[in-house]
């Protein structure tokens, strides 16, 4: 089984001292041993799950989080985890880290003994070389790593990393993408995107794996921690469509995936373990141009305003999503220190009134192309609706889903319906709202959002910075820069003795999984 230890993340950080981010309950920092009540001696397993989403890549500097991370993860190891219950921080490559005063400067202390599939050390030259070249690299983690200005090789076991500012998210960051440590010695070649070679528990079996459909990863004995990985071999099939998800448990092909919760009373009760949790992400309606630079309409507040009002939330979560989730206008998750739930008022369903704001505006019978993805597809009748109650028209454009990451941030559109999962408020508001986010790809910001980003960014002490963070959600809110529409929850069966351990705030990893004794 997992070692599932609590390394519980510091995230107030005091001043006039170094804060290690590490502090261990009931014993020193940096220990790993296996906790009282955990087993190790249960028999390993094969597990076979299912996830909507292939990955675009496994080049660490392009790598995407979501569900592509079961595969990723699973090749890359990362410097920090998290905690599958809590979604706490947890020691990964770096068994301990530690900030300076301002929060400038951080240092990773790595692992004895860890090595690539090639047998090469994983050191501190391997983590500042994966660093800096994604850091270099454009790609779906280079702004992430904005705030980086410089990685060194203290030397074999310590990394130290500076920062232009502190980034309140980087800590989060590094148990994703930006925290992937690849192969120098392999990293610029060709193989890099379909095959690396990777520090993680398992490698990839090439001759079985059919990119894009189905991926085949085998264990590796002489990974660090191979007494504690549950499973010989990993299997991820990608299956957008549930009923397909639905036949593959009842056939034996999989033993996890996520089912429709109406269709649960057709799975065999005494075959299947159903465990549901209530928000793992948000889907939301992105407002990509929210300056109104290529369409003036998303531009004016009212606008967006009326976008918001126009979308039957509650009826979207009982339809769509079955019930599972939780209606929303807010981005941050529910169980964070940042959500406030009278914001869920602010935008009632009425379309009328979002038709006279369309209308005040001046931009009744405007045109929106929107990407189609496999994210959008079953949604899509509803918001085409949305708009056309309020005088607008969406016109879905299909892109295939290894571009549509790149149709997001092509320019080309100015709404872009997403599922974002939950990391940390500080990730969620950046990733959408900062100014070098990801999902902000025009960089769209304005006084009142650099004022608050800016205070939270010269906080190192969280706790002192939630008033700025709750004053930042409101806002986002008020001023409609994104529709949010659900909290969506999950629905996970499994069979075969494996066991579903992940709650909400979780990153899709096969730590999510463990095996029953």
């Amino acid at each position: 089984m997992w070692n599932t230890r609590k390394h519980r993340r510091r995230v107030a950080l005091p001043a006039a001292i170094l804060i290690t981010a590490l502090a261990v309950t009931g014993c020193a920092a940096g220990s790993d041993s296996t906790p009282e009540g955990t087993s190790t001696d249960a028999v390993a397993k094969d597990l076979s799950i299912a996830a909507v989403s292939a990955p675009n890549s496994l080049d660490p500097a392009q790598i995407v989080d979501g569900q592509q991370m079961f595969v990723w993860s699973s090749i890359l190891d990362t410097l920090l985890r998290k905690d599958p219950e809590s979604g706490e921080l947890l020691p990964g490559a770096a068994e301990k880290w530690e900030y300076n005063e301002d929060g400038t400067q951080l240092t990773l202390t790595l692992r004895e003994g860890m090595t690539f599939s090639s047998g090469d050390p994983v050191d501190a030259a391997a983590v500042a070389a994966t660093l800096l070249r994604s850091k270099a690299t454009p790609g779906a983690v280079q702004s992430r790593l904005a705030a980086v200005a410089d990685v060194v090789a203290q030397d074999d076991k310590t990394v130290v990393i500076s920062f232009s500012a502190f980034d309140p998210q980087f800590l989060d960051n590094l148990a994703q993408g930006p925290g992937a440590i690849g192969d120098p010695a392999t990293m610029d070649e060709e193989r890099t995107a379909t095959d690396p070679v990777g520090s993680g528990p398992f490698t990839l079996d090439v001759d079985k794996t059919v990119p894009g459909s189905s991926y085949v990863l085998v264990k590796r004995d002489d990974y660090w921690d191979a007494d504690n990985v549950p499973f010989t071999t990993l299997t991820v099939k990608v299956l957008q469509d549930p009923t397909a998800s639905l036949n593959a448990l009842q056939a034996g092909e999989l033993n996890a995936a996520t089912v429709q919760s109406q269709v649960v009373s057709q799975l065999d009760a005494n075959k299947f373990t159903i465990t549901v949790n209530d928000a793992v992400a948000v889907g939301y309606l992105n407002i990509l141009d929210r300056a109104g630079e290529k369409f003036p309409a998303l531009g004016d507040v009212k606008v967006r305003q009326a976008i918001n009002m126009a979308i039957d939330r509650e009826g979207v979560l009982k339809g769509i999503f079955s019930g599972v989730g939780i209606a929303t206008t807010q981005l941050v998750s529910p169980f964070g220190d940042v959500y406030d739930e009278k914001l869920n008022d602010a935008y009632p369903y009425d379309p009328e009134r979002g038709k006279e704001l369309v209308e005040e505006a001046g931009y009744a019978g405007e045109t929106f192309q929107i990407p189609s993805t496999f994210l959008s597809t079953t949604i899509e009748p509803v918001l085409t609706q949305a708009f056309a109650d309020i005088g607008l028209t969406l016109e879905w454009e299909t892109v295939p889903p290894q571009q549509a990451q790149a149709a997001a941030r092509s320019g080309d559109y100015g709404l872009y319906y997403q599922i974002l999962g939950f990391n940390s408020d500080s990730a969620d508001l950046a990733t959408t709202i900062g100014a070098a986010g990801f999902g902000n790809p025009t960089g769209y910001t304005d006084a009142t959002l650099d004022g608050y980003f800016s205070e939270i960014n010269n906080t190192v002490d969280f706790a002192e910075a939630i008033p700025a963070y709750k004053a930042l959600n409101e806002y986002v809110v008020d001023q409609a820069l994104v529709a949010p529409i659900a909290y969506i929850g999950a629905t996970w069966a499994t069979s075969d003795g494996i066991t579903y351990v992940g709650k909400a705030n979780t990153l899709s990893t096969i730590r999510q999984f463990d095996v029953t004794e």
